[in-house]
């Protein structure tokens, strides 16, 4: 080959090799220019979706609130409508009790008016009632307890309500009063304590007393009238001779009981004071048949079986017949009339009134 045509070859080798790396150059700064403007790009993507997210946040708390003030605005409205409701309601009610009230008081004021036209009550009314409770009070105290003294405080009382009354008309009350309170202070005084204690000491006394040394030759009233007959009147018959060492003989027509056992001396005295707690008994419930009948039952066990002729047993025969004379339950008199005559006047003076009278 030429020279001039090596040199040439030469030459255009050495131009195609820069002609190659000026191009890698831009391609590598167009490569950084295009990464370049992607980063920008990215940036600027990123800060618009920040934004974009940043209203988005915004838009919805203002929607948020927007729904809260609704609801708030909704929740103030209802509220003023169940308040207004609410007044209405109550201010109905205040028109409806003010107007019962108002009925209830003017009937009220109509029966008050009515009482006091048809009764016309004063303080002496009351009075008058008051005296007629007592009295009714008396005559139940006197006839169901026996309380003389308890009715006769009644029957003062009562008296002290009429004389307050100061009305004429009352007289022939009063006097039915001041008999029924001497009839009162008539009645004979029961002593029942003292009674009582009295009947008391004669059982203690009673305690301490012998009994009869002849007890075993008590006599009883024989019924046999024949000698013994028959199978069962020989027995007793036998029976009599094989206790007959038991048997004091004296001379009698009656027949003759055995010796008392320690049991039967026992029984008797128990006895004897049951008798007497049965006076005591019938003394407190002012029985006086009841009382009369337990002394006498007592005064017949002392005399048929202790020892009379003692002096101790004589002294408790004779307190045991003075306790029995004793009246228990005296006679109470009659104390209605007062009663009846203050119903009277009191019937009659309202009677007066429905006829157009005065106060009677």
């Amino acid at each position: 080959m030429p020279p001039s045509a090596k040199n040439s070859a030469t030459n255009s080798g050495s131009g195609g090799g820069k002609g190659c790396g000026i191009a890698i150059a831009l391609v590598i700064i167009l490569a950084l220019a295009v990464a370049f403007a992607a980063w920008q790009g990215w940036q600027r993507l990123d800060n618009q979706q920040q934004r974009i997210d940043e209203l988005a946040q915004l838009t919805q708390s203002s929607a948020s609130q927007q729904a809260v003030s609704n609801l708030a605005s909704r929740i103030e409205s209802g509220e003023a409508e169940r308040t207004q409701a609410l007044n209405s309601t109550m201010s109905e009610l205040r028109s409806e009790l003010d107007s019962y009230r108002g009925e209830v008081n003017s009937t009220l004021d109509n029966v008050l008016a009515q009482l006091s036209q048809e009764q016309e009550t004063d303080e002496r009314d009351w009075l008058h009632a008051e005296a007629a409770y007592l009295l009714r009070l008396a005559n139940q105290r006197l006839q169901l307890e026996g309380d003389v003294e308890g009715a006769a405080a009644l029957l003062r009382t009562a008296d002290a309500r009429l004389v307050d009354a100061d009305n004429p008309a009352l007289t022939p009350v009063r006097r039915e009063i001041a008999n029924e309170l001497a009839a009162l202070d008539a009645v004979p005084q029961v002593d029942r304590t003292g009674i009582y204690l009295a009947l008391n000491a004669q059982q203690e006394r009673i305690a301490g007393l012998r009994l009869s040394q002849e007890i075993e030759e008590r006599a009883v009233t024989s019924s046999i009238e024949q000698p013994p007959t028959g199978t069962f009147q020989r027995q007793l018959a036998r029976f009599g001779e094989e206790l007959k060492d038991l048997v004091v003989i004296r001379q009698h027509d009656e027949a003759l009981e055995t010796l008392i056992t320690p049991e039967q001396e026992s029984y008797l005295r128990q006895s004897l004071r049951l008798i007497l707690e049965q006076s005591q008994l019938a003394l407190l419930k002012e029985e006086q048949a009841l009382f009369e009948a337990s002394i006498d039952k007592a005064l017949t066990l002392l005399n048929g079986y202790y020892d009379t002729e003692r002096e101790e047993t004589q002294s408790v025969i004779a307190r045991l017949q003075e306790l029995k004379q004793t009246q228990v339950q005296p006679e109470l008199p009659d104390i209605s009339a007062s009663q009846q005559a203050l119903a009277g006047f009191i019937e009659n003076r309202f009677e007066s009134r429905r006829q157009g009278g005065g106060d009677a």
